[in-house]
């Protein structure tokens, strides 16, 4: 393994042993959630990679963010060092922040090795990961995660940030969606609760503008309240993407999910969740969360697997409908073998299921910054 964080001579060699050997209190209630207990055993290796088992043992930097933030949730630092620890060493050669890690790893055929398939990052990924650093820097009195964050804001920023079209866009990679029929976006990058936090953490950025042009075109995408997978920005304005057309799934479910996230005062929250409303009517009339919807005939099918269910939940609940919250979160329930979800269970039912029960149990909130409020730090106090 490569020392940590070599090329940020600012840290201090104590910080520096500090985080690499782990020589810190754990979780000191690590029973409390049984659920992220159960996925951390069952998805985290001992060397810190997230395996989505079901889809060839790969490993996705969204996986290793998304754990990060949910590690920190649950108060259990060790997890949270020894995923960070592996996303520096294997996804980022070893120079995380001023490199964004790659998006892909697993097993390559060609070359019969594991490691790096892709070396493009997911921008979605890059921003949880520098989120829950800075966090973590905040909540755990530890200065030297907020160093690799705002490195990686700034590769970001760099790398992954555009004006197009009198709009501020975040792309979904810094490669391959600036196409000549327009440029490609995803919806689901975009979590208000965490723009709103970056341009608070970071002013001097183009936070606060891509988060409100994001409404912007969530409102001009959803004319019928069903996100998108993806999108497309042309001169004419927003039209449907050229791959995936005006289906929304697996990608626009996490739409709904982060426009549950209340954040005191911002309005971006509020319009979000106006322009979802009518996904309400669909989960009433099926009874469960669709697996599938298209945006321009406002027709949706199947029911969605048990991610799905948890998923929509907090937003049923901040429309009102907690009778229906309650009803599809126990269709996901059905799905329940242990303390995990699904059979065979899936890394993304996990997360999903993960992110919305420790929201509507309030594991976690925010601030009118942006802020994690959690219930160990709030706990710590008393």
């Amino acid at each position: 393994m490569s020392n940590w964080m070599p090329t940020l001579k600012i840290l201090t060699a104590a910080t520096l042993a500090l985080l690499s050997l782990g020589c810190h209190a754990g979780r000191a209630d690590a029973a409390a959630w049984p659920f992220w207990d159960a996925f951390r055993d069952g998805f985290i290796q001992d060397d810190g990679r997230v395996v989505d088992w079901t889809e060839g043992a790969r490993t996705v930097s969204e996986a290793q963010a998304y754990s990060l933030f949910l590690a920190l949730v649950a108060n259990d630092r060790k997890t949270f060092d020894r995923v960070l620890r592996w996303t520096h060493d294997n996804l980022a050669d070893g120079n995380l922040g001023p490199q964004l890690p790659a998006w892909l790893w697993g097993y390559d055929a060609e070359q019969d090795h594991w490691g790096v398939i892709d070396a493009n990052s997911a921008t979605d990924a890059d921003l949880f990961i520098a989120y829950a650093l800075l966090e973590a820097a905040r909540l755990w009195q530890t200065p030297a995660y907020a160093v690799p964050a705002r490195a990686l804001l700034q590769q970001v920023i760099q790398q992954a940030t555009v004006r197009q079209h009198e709009q501020a866009l975040l792309l979904p990679a810094p490669v391959g969606f600036v196409t000549p029929d327009g440029t490609r976006l995803n919806p689901s990058y975009l979590p208000p609760f965490q723009l709103h936090f970056l341009a608070q953490a970071m002013p001097e950025g183009p936070w606060a503008a891509i988060l409100a042009d994001s409404v912007t075109a969530l409102q001009a995408s959803t004319p019928q309240g069903l996100a998108p997978d993806w999108l497309l920005l042309t001169p004419e304005g927003y039209r449907p993407d050229p791959e995936h057309g005006t289906i929304g799934s697996y990608d626009a479910i996490r739409v709904y999910l982060w426009a549950a996230m209340a954040v005191p005062g911002l309005d971006a929250v509020s319009q979000t969740q106006i322009a979802l409303r009518p996904m309400l009517a669909h989960v009433r009339r099926l009874g469960a969360v669709p697996e599938r919807w298209d945006v321009a005939s406002g027709r949706a099918v199947g029911e969605g697997p048990p991610g799905f269910q948890f998923a929509v939940g907090p937003l049923l609940q901040a429309y009102g409908a907690g009778d229906l919250a309650q009803r599809v979160r126990l269709v996901g329930e059905r799905s329940r073998s242990g303390a995990l979800i699904g059979q065979p269970a899936r890394y993304y039912d996990q997360v999903l299921a993960l992110f919305a029960e420790g929201y509507r149990e309030r594991r976690y909130q925010f601030d009118s910054k942006g802020r994690l409020i959690l219930k160990w730090h709030r706990d710590s106090k008393h």
